[in-house]
């Protein structure tokens, strides 16, 4: 079974993994946004510590964990197959420890604005493009953990349209690909359009 996918989604070439009998893209985009609001609900009810590093690897896959692992078997583990987006599947490793390194020294220093942090550390995520599937919604929600853990307000983001084609989702992969050359003001405005 091959779903069809919107501009800047990793496609799903088939189904497998996939732990529940689903027909329809659109099946498998509720089955999988009531398994993400269970993580958001987990992750999102304490904040962590911002003076002690808490994004690591293991939190990284358990997150992703959390968000899909009642649709895909697959969940939480890091992608073994090269795909049209991302890092090459043998440095995934590590740029996550890179992007850990760089978020603990990000906190210890308070060397930039917590919703920059955030940014960078949603874009670099994307970037990386670690798992299989899932990669844009878990980038936001490692980022709203971010956000939260230092007190700040959390973006109210646009689902389901930030997954559809469209405006929003366009603008949305046009400030990732500006972040991609350096210039992080485009998804810093994309978030704070979205944030109280």
């Amino acid at each position: 079974m091959k779903f069809k996918s919107p501009e800047g989604a990793t496609p799903i070439d088939d189904a497998e993994g996939l732990i529940p009998s689903l027909l329809t893209r659109t099946e498998l985009n509720a089955f999988e946004a009531e398994n993400i609001l269970q993580a958001m609900d987990k992750h999102l009810k304490r904040r962590k510590n911002p003076k002690k590093p808490w994004l690591t690897d293991a939190y990284i896959r358990l997150v992703h964990k959390d968000m899909l692992g009642k649709v895909w078997k697959w969940a939480g583990r890091y992608r073994d197959t090269e795909l049209n987006i991302g890092v090459p599947v043998h440095q995934i490793r590590e740029e996550i420890k890179k992007l850990c390194d760089d978020a603990a020294y990000w906190d210890a220093h308070q060397s930039m604005p917590v919703l920059e942090r955030a940014v960078r550390t949603h874009h670099r995520l994307a970037q990386i493009h670690p798992f299989k599937n899932g990669n844009g919604r878990h980038a936001r929600l490692v980022s709203d953990i971010t956000l939260y853990s230092h007190g700040h307000p959390l973006p109210a983001w646009p689902n389901p349209n930030i997954g559809e084609e469209g405006g929003t989702r366009g603008a949305y992969l046009k400030a990732l690909r500006e972040a991609d050359h350096g210039d992080f003001k485009p998804l810093t405005d994309f978030v704070k359009q979205f944030t109280p």
